[in-house]
């Protein structure tokens, strides 16, 4: 049996798991980290749920040389400062394997199966792919994000996406906010709609790129309605020129996100730009 400390970010439907010592080096990393940023002391001992004698102790304690526990402090942190819910609760777990890390957490609608743990293990990997890469020239002032619908999607509910977008530094995509069905608003919206006339399963948004060369890529444009102006297939890009306070946009079109990753690294590389 082991005893595990639970910590719940619910803006963001997620769970982190922490034991053993890690427990009271992310609490004492947490108050330090408040306290540097002049949040009272007893405010601290409520928010931990710490007596204000231990909070004390705690910010004039040496700090860890732990980096994992100090990103999640300094994570944990942001959310508090930016007033989200944050919830501290001690849980026990009857099992012998190491149980921590980040967990997120899913409605009853958003039970795995087998076709959206695959649709989950595809974005991963079109994750893994990106990250670190240069997109210099190619984040919009929106986030880039990716989704990727089941079979016969009929639903927001049936289109996977990163939460929030990728989180980009640098001009690199440096992490995510973790995947969910039906968070994603427009992409998914558009996705539903591209279906009715194309075959494809995911979608890419990205900055306006006006120099692609067409012998590579099928391009279309899109209307201001977004809707498609021809009726050509298949399609790897579209292209909408955006309106008032719309931006506009480059969306790259595939069979799944690893598809549209794909295209994106060639036009990174140069590949397919004239």
């Amino acid at each position: 049996m082991i005893d595990i400390f639970l910590l719940m970010i619910y803006m963001a439907g997620m769970a982190l798991f922490f034991s053993g010592e890690d427990i009271i080096t992310l609490k004492k990393s947490i108050a330090q980290i408040l306290y540097e940023d002049d949040v009272e002391q007893s405010k601290i001992s409520k928010i931990l749920g710490l007596s204000q004698p231990m909070v004390s102790n705690y910010c004039g304690s040496n700090k860890t040389d732990k980096k994992d526990i100090l990103q999640h402090a300094f994570f944990i942190s942001k959310q508090i400062k930016n007033k989200q819910q944050v919830q501290f609760q001690n849980c026990v777990t009857f099992t012998e394997k190491p149980f921590s890390g980040t967990h997120y957490i899913a409605d009853k609608n958003e039970l795995i199966d087998d076709e959206n743990k695959d649709i989950v293990d595809n974005l991963k990997k079109a994750f893994l792919m990106l990250k670190n890469k240069n997109l210099s020239g190619f984040i919009p002032k929106i986030k880039i994000n990716i989704v990727h619908a089941k079979n016969h999607a009929r639903s927001p509910e049936d289109i996977a996406a990163f939460v929030n977008g990728f989180i980009i530094a640098d001009n690199s995509i440096i992490g995510n906010n973790g995947i969910r069905f039906g968070c994603s608003k427009h992409l998914t919206s558009l996705l539903l709609n591209l279906q009715k006339k194309l075959k494809i399963n995911a979608i890419m948004n990205i900055s306006y790129q006006d120099n692609i060369n067409e012998e590579l890529f099928t391009i279309e444009h899109l209307k201001k309605d977004f809707e498609l102006r021809t009726g050509k297939k298949p399609i790897d890009i579209l292209l909408h020129k955006g309106d008032f306070g719309i931006e506009p946009c480059t969306y790259i079109l595939g069979k799944d996100a690893l598809d549209v990753s794909n295209k994106l690294i060639e036009l990174i590389n140069g590949d397919a730009s004239l």
